[in-house]
């Protein structure tokens, strides 16, 4: 099995919660169209130290390849370009096998 993880800052803005929300929303929207995505779960940070990071984002696939098509697939693509990028200034990704 395979976990993903991916933290995100958001970029500053007065709709940063929003912004967080929805990323939260469309990524957990990708269950069910993704057939290789075995589980995802999508975090909101609570922390306010200066270390902290304010989006998680954990999935699990069967094997790499899995994930790798899972990167590739249009609806991950998708929310990435319209919800995700514009919005963060950091990322930071985990991928290991368990």
């Amino acid at each position: 099995m395979i976990r993903h993880i991916v933290v995100w800052k958001m970029a500053d803005g007065e709709d940063k919660e929003k912004r967080a929300m929805d990323i939260k929303k469309n990524l957990e929207a990708l269950k069910g169209k993704i057939d290789v995505l075995v589980d995802i779960e999508v975090g909101l940070n609570f922390n306010t130290t200066e270390s902290a990071s304010d989006v998680v984002l954990v999935s699990t696939f069967r094997t790499k390849e899995d994930l790798e098509t899972y990167q590739d697939h249009p609806e991950h693509k998708s929310v990435g370009a319209n919800y995700v990028r514009p919005y963060v200034k950091e990322r930071r990704v985990v991928d290991y096998e368990f």
